[in-house]
């Protein structure tokens, strides 16, 4: 038997005795299934691109068609309802996969849905180099959605479409309703004027919500009076803002209020 087996030195074997034991085999590991955007995330994402199966001209001067497909678009291109579905299901394959990469804490399925809407739209490098980012995997949850409100911009200019889906995903990030900044409109300066009457009312109460998020100490009571300004003095103070107890944009952005 072994006159008939031809093996160089390199390719010699042992014969295992007969009642040895098997050596066992280890189980394969199952790669992570890729994680994909949620019904919900679709949703917005699809209400805020909006379906259009002629190219057009974005904000931005680049050529778009469908749920906001940019690749290999040009002037007078017409697709059908099906194509544009198929077009925003490839698309979203890239963003997921970037939000997968880039967040390193665990997030719940509209976590993931807000941040992909976010590349999406943005392009994965703008998460990357994002404070968004940096916060979050650091775990701060509440300070990273108050990120959102400031990637409301194109060419250098806010635009009240993005500031409307920046709200729309920060408030899904938050697992709150998003569909009402579908018509979000920039609310009225809030402050305390001595001798005029107070200013009250849910948008108050959003306002004092927010700055017990952020540490500081006030009652929600839905009305600005003294205590509320100095709440917010304190609250400019502490971030480099304008202590003027005057709750004007970059106040509310600092805030997250929506």
């Amino acid at each position: 038997l072994f006159s008939l087996l031809q093996f160089t030195q390199a390719q010699e074997f042992r014969l295992a005795h007969p009642n040895q034991e098997h050596p066992v085999m280890a189980t394969p590991r199952t790669s992570t299934p890729r994680r994909v955007i949620n019904q919900t995330g679709i949703d917005l994402i699809k209400k805020f691109e909006g379906l259009h199966l002629e190219a057009y001209l974005d904000p931005v001067n680049i050529w778009t068609i469908g749920y906001g497909h940019i690749q290999g678009v040009a002037e007078g291109m017409k697709i059908s309802p099906a194509e544009a579905e198929n077009l925003l299901r490839q698309d979203l394959v890239r963003f997921e996969n970037a939000v997968s990469e880039a967040v390193k804490i665990d997030l719940n399925d509209n976590q993931f849905a807000a941040l992909t809407s976010f590349c999406f739209n943005l392009g994965a490098n703008s998460l990357f180099q994002s404070t968004l980012l940096k916060l979050l995997n650091q775990n701060k949850i509440a300070a990273a959605a108050d990120e959102f409100p400031r990637w409301d911009k194109a060419g250098g200019q806010s635009l009240l479409g993005l500031s409307r889906r920046r709200r729309a995903e920060r408030a899904l990030f938050l697992g709150e309703p998003w569909e009402s900044f579908i018509t979000w409109k920039p609310s009225t300066t809030l402050r305390y004027v001595q001798g005029k009457p107070l200013m009250k009312g849910l948008e108050v109460k959003k306002l004092q919500q927010a700055l017990i998020r952020h540490g500081v100490e006030i009652i929600a009571d839905g009305i600005f009076g003294r205590n509320t300004k100095k709440a917010v003095i304190k609250f400019q103070q502490q971030n480099n803002l304008i202590a003027d107890g005057i709750v004007g944009d970059k106040t509310k952005q600092k805030l997250g209020i929506v």
